[in-house]
């Protein structure tokens, strides 16, 4: 008689579909480095870069853009690779970039350096060129937010969610400081940056954008976290994670179509369909925890079944766009996963609500709303995503130089040419 009771609890305890659905997140794709342009930081600064320390840094930058090349090109991916040569190179493109900065008139290179890169997130696959060492860095942080991002992904599959959430953090944290510090000093220095001409990496609203999703897939790992302990969860404080999941989910998407909605139309399309079905099922599974947190402290009971009965609505595959429900996954390749959990979640909650109900009408005999009034709804979720502090060092220059004969010629040729104009000016 204990065993059949135990078994029974167990059926409607909160099953493992419940914790993959509720973890499910979009895995993006790694920018890259064409490699069919060749740059070399050593040759186009062989001439004003041969003091020792400044020869060493430009080969060394070389041989880390190279592996982080390598890196992000691998036909398997390591994120925690992408992530330490990203933290490899920054540091030297940053100390090449300025020490061009302040020494201009020296920073002159005997080959051009043309920047390449293709984006990780949009669906074109067309290289974005330019001149500038900041898209170089820029593209370099991107890399190491986004391979983060794939780490916390790949701790998700593992079921390490506290990892996950760790990992969500630093990724929030370094498109945050691309949002806040190193986008908007690149556009006020009077760059012509064009954000068509660029990745939407370099965007500042995408950066923005991708901090706010970060923290939202955080959140996303933190209610995994607290599902998959023993016991029976607090299921009250789930319902407003879960409702604060969605609100923040919703907040990103406002906030791509009405400050970059010209880049949100470069992104991946199935991305944007599962955030939609994302935001649909943590409504549910708000509805679901709230439900059971009303039977678990055994008052009103008709409430919670009522609940319980919206829940099962909202998770049910809708009829047009317009409709409650979740997309028809099987329409979508990147989704079709999905299905197997999204179909024993839908038959655990129809299970549970189909116990309550006979409870209710056997023992409790109390009145089952049609809807749960406005006043009984969760009134706000909670929002406990967070974004890691991010900072990059400011580093020392190094000596850019010519050679003395060099700039002999050059102050003899400035002589020349002063001489020339005021000969001009004399005729006039």
């Amino acid at each position: 008689m204990y065993d059949e009771i135990k078994n029974q609890k167990e059926k409607l305890d909160h099953p493992d579909s419940a914790i993959r659905l509720s973890s499910a997140v979009h895995r993006f794709q790694m920018p890259n480095i064409n490699s069919q342009r060749k740059l070399s930081f050593a040759r186009s600064f062989s001439t004003t870069g041969r003091h020792e320390k400044t020869r060493k840094l430009m080969l060394n930058a070389d041989t880390s853009r190279k592996n982080l090349m390598e890196a992000v090109s691998a036909a398997k991916v390591s994120h925690e690779r992408v992530v330490a040569d990203s933290r490899r190179y920054r540091p030297l493109i940053n100390q090449i970039l300025v020490s061009c900065k302040v020494q201009p008139e020296m920073a002159m290179l005997d080959e051009r350096l043309v920047f390449d890169w293709l984006s990780g997130l949009e669906r074109s696959k067309d290289p974005f060129k330019s001149e500038a060492m900041m898209y170089d860095l820029v593209m370099c942080i991107a890399c190491e937010g986004l391979g983060k991002a794939g780490v916390a992904t790949e701790s998700s599959i593992a079921g390490e969610f506290a990892a996950a959430n760790r990992e969500y953090a630093a990724a929030a944290g370094v498109f945050e400081f691309l949002a806040d510090e190193y986008l908007p000093k690149w556009a006020a220095r009077g760059s012509q940056v064009d954000d068509s001409s660029l990745p939407v990496e370099c965007s500042v609203e995408t950066a923005k954008g991708l901090s706010m999703l970060f923290k939202a897939n955080g959140q996303q790992m933190a209610v995994a976290t607290v599902l998959i302990k023993p016991g029976t969860p607090n299921y009250s404080l789930l319902a407003k994670l879960c409702l604060g999941i969605a609100d923040q989910l919703e907040a990103f998407v406002t906030w791509m179509r009405d400050n970059a909605f010209k880049q949100m139309t470069r992104l991946e399309k199935d991305f944007f369909t599962l955030v939609t079905f994302q935001i649909q099922l943590q409504k549910s599974l708000s509805c679901y925890f709230h439900a059971r947190s009303l039977w678990e402290e055994k008052q009103e009971y008709g409430l919670a079944i009522a609940s319980l009965s919206e829940a099962t609505v909202s998770i049910r595959t809708r009829a047009s766009e317009a409709a409650i429900g979740v997309p028809d996954v099987l329409k979508i390749p990147s989704l079709r996963s999905l299905k197997k959990d999204l179909d024993d979640l839908r038959a655990h909650m129809a299970l549970l609500l189909e116990t309550w109900e006979k409870d209710n009408s056997a023992v409790y005999f109390e009145a089952v709303p049609r809807s749960v009034p406005e006043d009984k709804r969760l009134q706000a979720g909670i929002s406990i995503g967070k974004a890691e502090k991010y900072h990059v060092k400011d580093p020392d220059p190094v000596l850019l130089s010519l050679a003395e004969e060099m700039l002999q010629r050059s102050d003899s040729d400035l002589a020349r040419e002063l001489q020339e104009k005021l000969n001009a000016g004399l005729e006039s």
